[in-house]
């Protein structure tokens, strides 16, 4: 099937580059682009594409404005040089999602993808895209802590937030991830989840995640997807799709501060 791509963009270069690596994909057709919520919305209603190439920060809005404002819904997959956005933009079923510049293998995978995908009923679409931009991080972000105290054998060292990669609980035990290796951190990942909510997602049970440091969200099998770190080893760390009724839904429908999710969470007798 010859699949119909519209490319949103506000900058010409990386039309140009999404252009380029669309074009020597096979069986595609490239029906236009756009550099605006206007333009886009204009684009994809005239040419009814099968997919939509969209940036998340486009000028009279955003690209999930596009969404809700066009009559034709496509295939989305998401492309933006915000990392922050991507946990967001992945939760949602039949979405993908690419960090500029976009890789050439990662656009084809998710070209074939789309391909594969049934289209999914408009109204089901942004209705998730809703709850998505609901939990979008705000403007002001409050500040992180100075330091995270923590223990590497005999020593006690304080951790810069920006230099941690990830925070892992074992069983009662939560360990900070540096480029200097593993660092016991004596408090619940539920304590840090909510201090370093500006800048830390919560993926699995187990796993609070530097978004800084992610590198690529890549989908696996029964709905579930790996989180590519941008350490040396670029560790895959388990990324559980959220669930109806889970403590993980909460997540991708609450705002980015854990404290608003907990209370969430008590009001709707989760745990």
């Amino acid at each position: 099937m010859r699949l119909r791509i519209a490319i949103v963009d506000d900058e010409k270069p990386a039309r140009d580059r999404i252009r380029r690596l669309v074009a020597a994909l096979p069986d595609v057709e490239i029906v236009g682009e756009a550099g605006d919520v206007a333009e886009a919305v204009a684009l994809v209603d005239r040419e009814r594409p099968d997919l939509l190439l969209l940036d998340v920060q486009i000028p009279g809005g955003d690209g999930f404005d596009v969404l809700r404002q066009v009559s034709h819904v496509p295939q989305v997959v998401f492309t933006t040089a915000f990392d922050h956005y991507a946990v967001r933009a992945f939760e949602v079923k039949s979405l993908d999602y690419l960090l500029k510049p976009v890789p050439k293998d990662r656009l084809a995978e998710a070209v074939d993808r789309a391909r594969q995908t049934p289209h999914r009923d408009p109204a089901d679409v942004l209705r998730l895209l809703q709850e998505i931009r609901a939990g979008l991080p705000a403007a002001a972000e409050p500040a992180l802590p100075s330091r995270i105290p923590a223990k590497r054998g005999a020593k006690i060292l304080l951790l810069d937030p920006a230099e941690v990669i990830w925070f892992e609980s074992e069983g009662e035990l939560v360990h900070a991830r540096t480029a200097e290796g593993r660092a016991l951190v004596e408090r619940p990942l539920s304590d840090l989840e909510e201090q370093l909510s500006a800048t830390f997602f919560r993926i699995h049970r187990s796993y609070l995640v530097n978004l800084s440091k992610v590198g690529v969200i890549v989908p696996e099998e029964a709905g579930t997807y790996r989180v590519v770190m941008r350490d040396e080893a670029k560790t895959g760390l388990p990324f559980r799709r959220p669930s109806s009724g889970s403590t993980a839904a909460t997540w991708s429908t609450c705002p980015r501060s854990a404290s608003s999710c907990r209370r969430r969470r008590e009001r709707t007798g989760s745990s």
